[in-house]
């Protein structure tokens, strides 16, 4: 009986010719091709999984997007571990290649700008990103407009613990006793939002770190003030709450 094999059902022969050097001789170019491919298709598993999750959450059921967050953070540690590969470019051999690249920027990544909205955390202002299509300032929007994970944590917290108590208190309520298996499976599910968090914190950090390495302080690619605009974002929280709760405990 024939059947489907490897190749052709990942589209292995589609797949290898989508990596397209702009600049001759810059063998680094190879690297950092593959490695931002990689991460628009993780980003698209990301993005499934963090919406499968927000349904789960708005429905109550906290044990149902317990599994999703899990492979999310799960992947967003695979992301982390690319960012170490990309720091074994020189700056040299980034900047044989950095050029042709203008206007491109990470910034385009509307896959990640769309985790920020789906996590709780989008600014209003990429929806008019002047470097975004049209086609994709729309798609944005619709994202935005979106439940997001934190909405779907509060609904599952007022789910659990009703009354007239303000989020924080609820939260804190989950944190001080999760003994029946609903509370515990909110409990994790906070806990995994948590370490969605710091993993976008430690992410930003790292890049920043990575942005130093290549290029210093000169001028992003795609406009921005680079390092300096990178330093603005370490200071971002998806679950200010979730923070909170340590300190009120």
């Amino acid at each position: 009986m024939a059947g489907t094999d490897y190749s052709t059902y990942l589209k292995i022969n589609d797949l290898l010719t989508l990596q397209i050097p702009l600049t001759d001789d810059a063998p680094d170019e190879l690297l950092f091709i593959v490695v931002h491919q990689s991460y628009e298709l993780w980003f698209k598993v990301i993005i499934d999984e963090i919406e499968r999750a927000t349904a789960a959450l708005r429905d109550g059921a906290p044990w149902r997007a317990r599994p999703h967050l899990t492979r999310v953070v799960t992947v967003e540690g695979l992301l982390l571990a690319h960012l170490v590969v990309l720091e074994t470019m020189s700056p040299e051999g980034f900047l044989a290649f950095r050029d042709p690249l203008d206007p491109a920027s990470g910034f385009q990544s509307f896959q990640f700008r769309a985790i920020e909205f789906l996590s709780g955390g989008g600014k209003e202002s990429m929806l008019s990103f002047p470097l975004f299509s049209d086609e994709t300032k729309a798609w944005l929007r619709d994202i935005a407009a979106c439940p997001s994970l934190a909405d779907g944590l509060r609904a599952a917290v007022e789910h659990l613990v009703p009354g007239e108590e303000p989020y924080l208190e609820k939260l804190v309520a989950i944190y001080r006793s999760h003994s029946s298996p609903e509370r515990a499976a909110l409990h994790e599910v906070a806990e995994l939002l948590l370490d969605h968090d710091e993993h976008l914190m430690s992410w930003r950090y790292q890049h920043m770190l990575m942005a130093g390495r290549q290029i210093g302080r000169r001028q992003g690619t795609g406009g921005s003030d680079g390092m300096a605009y990178l330093e603005t974002t370490l200071g971002a929280r998806l679950y200010p709450e979730l923070w909170e709760v340590r300190s009120v405990l």
